[in-house]
């Protein structure tokens, strides 16, 4: 075993991608965790063929999983991956070379094509033909058996001129199509014709275009697979909201890729060719704008029962057993050892590496809490534990996690703000930003809303208060607190759609409050000169009893102010006499109901220690 610190931990890349490309296949595959809701074989055997998941949750990370789980059950399997960043495949590219039978690829398209088209199918089918005859030949005609269906499969496909490099194609404005006819001497000539894709085009040949498309469809039903599986990998392409036109085109394009993905896959079962799929990464935030900003064409019904979500949620363990911490885990393991060395037990790692509490707390609850139970969050905590002036300590100390959390807290709100641009603008995001900046961690709605109202008026914040609340609730950048029974609610945690409700508060995800410069000290000045709100949960003095009232005072911040309690607030039973119940000078905990204005005084209920 190898003596190391934490500059030494292997701490991979936030994208799967960069990682392979810079630090290697071979260490990313040994530090690979496996959510446990994942069946293999409903992806590689089954109809299952999207992988469904937030931002950072390693959707990229299990197709490559996936291809190497493949290779390792059959040494001749083929597969072709095909991404939506040019640069993937130029970027140490040798590294997949070393590995026979993997291809890669990449599909981009220029911020002016094809503004004005909704509708993709058609193309999408065309670049997957394109696809599926490419990697036949750089797989040596090893895919399918070499006959006349396939030649006629092939001729079809290649009357379809477009983007010469195969390996870098780029969905383009027209396509030139060679159909040839025989003239009055019996001479074959195949003059070129020109489609311009974009719809709505003039003198346009599109049909001719549809016609061959839908001819190599059915020629590709007519092909024989050969013994050699042969996946195709498909990595999630992004869209952003920024210019109108670009998002909605690639949102179109997004959805018109998955129904295409879906076609695929039913063409294969149907024509009995059980050893190839494609299989595609889905971001859950694009999905969710594409319900919310265009014609879905009924996704739901294409994805439902088809995809895999990526789950990390396991509600049953906050302790280092959970999936999450087993990543973190695993990468100090690896790290440390030797070469062909059995790995250190989790036990022998745990009590090297951590402390027993941290701020009070144990250190894998820690860790949990300031994440959103995915796998970049570990990637993101260790980059930020070597970047900071603590780096050279053999274990993750007091000191260590005191040192990164600022630089943590920072990166976390970054990956969230990229989120975000799949539903707003720049400026839109900076003003939501700006609303929950220098606040606090813990608020009600109605004083969210009233500072919304006094500093940002006309803001997204200001126009559409719930629905922002609720992109921000599903993204975890906020939960729910409910403080007369201490429970929050998060969305990685399984809990769908914020409550909005008086006796319901909102939190800050605890990860983000040092980037926002919120947290519990602010809360407590900027309470002693507020209100209390609908929901608070409070001290109160008993002061006075008479037949159906408690009267007395509540303690807020510093402030006695007058309250009661109705009879009906103070036992989930039959009272016959108050006194039997409560009596004069006792203290008790209860939750502010409402402001009783006749009165002026608070309205409460009791809370049962029980």
């Amino acid at each position: 075993m190898k003596s190391i610190t934490v500059k030494n931990i292997y701490s991979g890349k936030p994208d799967a991608k960069d990682e392979i490309n810079f630090d290697g296949l071979s260490d990313f595959i040994k530090t690979f965790i496996l959510p446990q809701n994942i069946d293999f074989d409903l992806l590689l055997s089954g109809n299952h063929c999207f992988i469904s998941g937030f931002k950072g949750t390693g959707k990229t990370a299990l197709l490559f999983y996936l291809d190497n789980l493949i290779r390792e059950r059959d040494e001749s399997a083929c597969s072709s991956f095909v991404f939506f960043k040019e640069e993937f495949a130029e970027l140490k590219k040798e590294e997949f070379d070393k590995f026979s039978k993997r291809g890669l690829s990449s599909i981009t398209i220029d911020k002016d094509t094809l503004l004005n088209n909704s509708e993709f199918e058609y193309i999408w089918r065309w670049l997957f033909f394109k696809r599926i005859v490419a990697d036949n030949e750089e797989f040596n005609g090893g895919l399918f058996e070499d006959d006349e269906q396939w030649s006629s499969f092939k001729k079809i496909v290649s009357k379809i001129k477009g983007p010469i490099n195969i390996k870098k194609s780029v969905i383009p404005n027209r396509v030139k199509l060679a159909i040839p006819f025989n003239d009055s001497t019996g001479a074959s000539i195949a003059p070129e014709m020109e489609v311009d894709l974009n719809n709505g085009s003039p003198q346009n040949n599109y049909s001719s275009f549809v016609k061959l498309v839908d001819d190599a469809e059915v020629a590709l039903t007519k092909v024989s697979k050969t013994d050699i599986p042969y996946h195709i990998f498909v990595d999630e392409l992004e869209a952003y909201y920024g210019d109108a036109q670009v998002f909605k085109r690639d949102l179109y394009l997004i959805r018109d890729l998955i129904f295409t993905i879906k076609r695929f896959n039913s063409i294969f079962s149907s024509s009995n060719m059980s050893n190839i799929k494609v299989i595609c990464s889905i971001r859950s935030e694009i999905v969710n704008a594409i319900s919310r900003f265009i014609v879905t064409k009924e996704l739901n019904k294409v994805t439902s029962g088809f995809e895999i979500p990526l789950i990390w949620n396991y509600n049953n363990t906050n302790s280092f057993s959970h999936p999450i911490m087993q990543i973190l885990l695993r990468r100090i393991a690896i790290s440390e050892s030797e070469d062909d060395e059995s790995l250190r037990s989790d036990k022998e790692i745990i009590a090297q590496w951590f402390p027993e509490k941290i701020h009070d707390i144990e250190p894998s609850n820690y860790v949990l809490n300031n994440s959103w139970h995915k796998p970049r969050d570990i990637v993101r905590f260790i980059i930020s534990a070597q970047n900071s002036i603590n780096n050279d300590s053999t274990s993750f100390s007091q000191s260590v996690f005191s040192s990164l959390h600022k630089q943590y807290s920072i990166d976390s709100l970054n990956e969230i703000r990229e989120e975000m641009r799949a539903l707003y603008t720049s400026e839109q995001i900076e003003d939501i930003i700006n609303v929950l900046t220098g606040y606090k961690s813990i608020f009600s709605v109605n004083q969210l809303r009233n500072r919304v109202t006094k500093f940002f008026g006309n803001s997204i914040m200001d126009t559409n208060f719930n629905a922002v609340l609720n992109d921000l609730y599903r993204l975890g950048l906020i939960g729910n607190f409910f403080p007369a029974s201490q429970m929050y609610r998060w969305q990685h945690k399984g809990d769908d759609r914020l409550i909005i409700a008086d006796e319901w508060r909102i939190m800050i995800h605890q990860a983000l409050q040092s980037a926002l410069s919120v947290g519990k000290r602010q809360d407590y000045n900027m309470k002693r000169y507020e209100n209390p709100q609908i929901g608070d949960v409070v001290s109160f003095e008993v002061k006075a009893i008479t037949k159906s009232f408690v009267n007395g005072s509540i303690g807020y911040f510093g402030k006695k102010l007058p309250g009661y309690i109705h009879i009906s607030k103070i036992a989930d039973t039959y009272i016959h006499n108050l006194n039997d119940f409560v009596t004069e000078g006792e203290e008790m905990r209860a939750v502010i109901i409402e402001y009783d204005e006749k009165y002026s005084k608070w309205s409460l209920s009791k809370i049962s220690e029980s």
